[in-house]
């Protein structure tokens, strides 16, 4: 199964309204960048990973997956604040350009754990949303018209079959001796090259296909649609985005309006 597609569930958060979800995820995601404190960072971590775990009922090793590759970004954002820190003076070591101090290594632990909220959150609603009704919802809850909505949705729908497809491609490669299989960079940079032109060719003729598909169907020749499916949402839906709103708005004035925020660490 694809690494970010939807996993069924009937889960609050699966049966949460995609829209105001978004609203959800992007009020933590200011609450989290208004300040570079360590344990400030870290417990919006442990919040939005026991609501991934506990809550979405997502299993760890299907998280674990879809965050794996920027755990090393993150890793590496990690190293190179460390090496390159401007500010601090416990000076842990220095060689040459490169200066390590206590200060750097705080801000590079509280600046991977931003990183994670923020991807967490993306891994969450991609695998709590059904692409489908998330379309819908953003037509008649975002009240985003809906020729916006289809293109959204299809561009969800191709990531998968892009993933599924590059897997394909690999394989044959491989099969016929051209792909490398090792875990090298060198392996990894030659193989992701080789995908590049008929992942590039299978998008441009999907592209044609759906233009054809949509022009047979006169898809956009009237301004509005009918709707099959109503979306309704929830008090409790609207209860916990206002909390997160509440939450957001106190970090903002505590952290950016009152100066109390960490800039350096330092």
């Amino acid at each position: 199964m694809p690494r970010y597609s939807y996993m069924k569930g009937d889960s609050p958060l699966h049966l949460m309204d995609p829209t105001w979800k978004f609203l959800w995820n992007f009020l933590v995601v200011l609450a989290v960048i208004v300040n570079f404190d360590i344990l400030y960072a870290a417990l919006w971590y442990v919040y939005i990973f026991v609501l991934i775990i506990v809550v979405a009922r997502i299993p760890f090793k299907s998280y674990a997956r879809a965050v794996s590759f920027f755990v090393g970004i993150a890793l590496f954002i990690f190293l190179w604040v460390v090496m390159y820190y401007p500010e601090g003076s416990q000076v842990i070591f220095e060689w040459g350009p490169i200066r390590t101090t206590m200060e750097g290594v705080l801000h590079g632990v509280s600046l991977v754990f931003r990183v994670m909220v923020i991807v967490s959150l993306s891994v969450l609603f991609g695998m709590t949303t059904d692409p489908g009704r998330m379309v819908e919802s953003m037509i008649q809850v975002g009240r985003v018209p809906y020729r916006i909505g289809y293109t959204a949705y299809a561009s969800l729908r191709f990531i998968p079959i892009y993933e599924n497809e590059a897997q394909v491609i690999t394989n044959a490669h491989l099969i016929r001796g051209v792909g490398e299989a090792g875990k090298s960079f060198r392996s990894k940079l030659k193989l992701y090259w080789s995908l590049l032109v008929p992942l590039l060719v299978s998008g441009i003729r999907r592209a044609q296909v759906a233009a054809i598909a949509m022009d047979s169907r006169a898809f956009g020749a009237y301004p509005r649609r009918t709707i099959m499916r109503e979306i309704k949402v929830s008090r409790a839906t609207k209860a916990f985005v206002l909390l997160h709103l509440a939450i957001a708005a106190a970090a903002f004035y505590y952290y950016i309006i009152l100066g109390h925020g960490i800039q350096f660490l330092g």
